[in-house]
């Protein structure tokens, strides 16, 4: 349910900063999957079986699943049920984290253990510093749970990066950002933010606020996904790109939200990010010596 409100509002203060912290986290993350040189795959339909085909009918099939969690989230709310939404919720993150904790453990187990167990140890040191880096920029008085989200937010995306393949992760990431510019506009995105204009709290757990700013959780995920594709399968240098791509996208959604109030997160930011991304792998395939 981490794409559920995708929706930034509110005024300009640190949140590029926590944004970058998160997508570092998710690529720490990657880093240790790369070097790890073992990959686990979760696509519904194979795509080793029917090619960019399987692709397509994924991210269908994922985009279907966030309307649908989105249309609950409405008739929860509109119904009075939040405190039912509230147990979803823990549910799911409780288990997406006990997930997320074996993948990159037993990830982090074969870098430390077959690899280089000082470059493992550097790694997670470094990750540990970041995540309480994220813990120290956010708002005080919500510390805990704005640090937390952002760090999970940036895991569930490196998560997401390292077991979708690329035609279903680009692909995905692609038909999101679609479906988050319409339900911005007049799909249940736009409800639920309509539903908790008198009461923003309702919705708490799905955004990390930063001052003013309401970063979706969402977008912290699929931000961080497209930096851990690009680690795990074209290097650095794309992911670089990428990452740039998707900073250039959100500094210019802010300000195009100065003039509109509401934004949808994903379009520009994905778009951008894929852009680069793409250059990257033109980058690379004619000149194979960069990393």
């Amino acid at each position: 349910m981490a794409d559920e409100l995708p929706v930034i509002s509110g005024a300009r203060s640190t949140i590029i900063a926590n944004l970058i912290t998160s997508m570092i986290a998710a690529g720490l993350l990657g880093i240790i999957v790369a070097l790890a040189g073992v990959r686990f795959y979760a696509e519904p339909i194979p795509e080793s079986a029917f090619g960019p085909l399987a692709g397509i009918a994924n991210a269908i099939l994922f985009v279907v699943l966030a309307t649908v969690g989105a249309t609950m989230v409405v008739l929860l709310l509109k119904y009075g049920k939040e405190h039912i939404l509230k147990y979803i919720l823990i549910i799911a993150f409780g288990f997406i984290s006990i997930v997320i904790v074996i993948y990159f453990g037993y990830m982090f187990f074969l870098v430390f253990q077959f690899v280089d167990p000082i470059l493992a140890a550097f790694i997670i040191i470094a990750f540990i510093m970041t995540a309480g880096l994220a813990f120290v920029m956010v708002d005080s008085e919500n510390r805990i749970k704005n640090g937390g989200l952002l760090i999970f937010g940036g895991a569930v995306g490196a998560f997401l990066g390292v077991v979708l393949p690329v035609w279903t992760s680009v692909l995905l990431l692609v038909g999101l950002a679609i479906y988050d510019y319409f339900s911005v506009k007049r799909g249940p995105i736009r409800k639920i933010v309509e539903l908790t204009e008198d009461d923003p709290d309702k919705l708490t757990a799905l955004a990390v606020s930063t001052s003013e700013w309401d970063i979706g959780l969402g977008d912290v995920a699929f931000y961080g996904m497209i930096t851990v594709l690009a680690i795990v399968n074209y290097g650095m240098l794309t992911a670089l790109l990428a990452v740039i791509g998707v900073i250039s996208g959100f500094l210019i959604t802010l300000k195009m939200l100065e003039k509109r109030g509401v934004m949808a997160g994903l379009p520009i930011p994905i778009g951008l990010g894929l852009l680069g991304f793409a250059i990257g792998i033109l980058v690379t395939f004619f000149f194979p010596f960069v990393p």
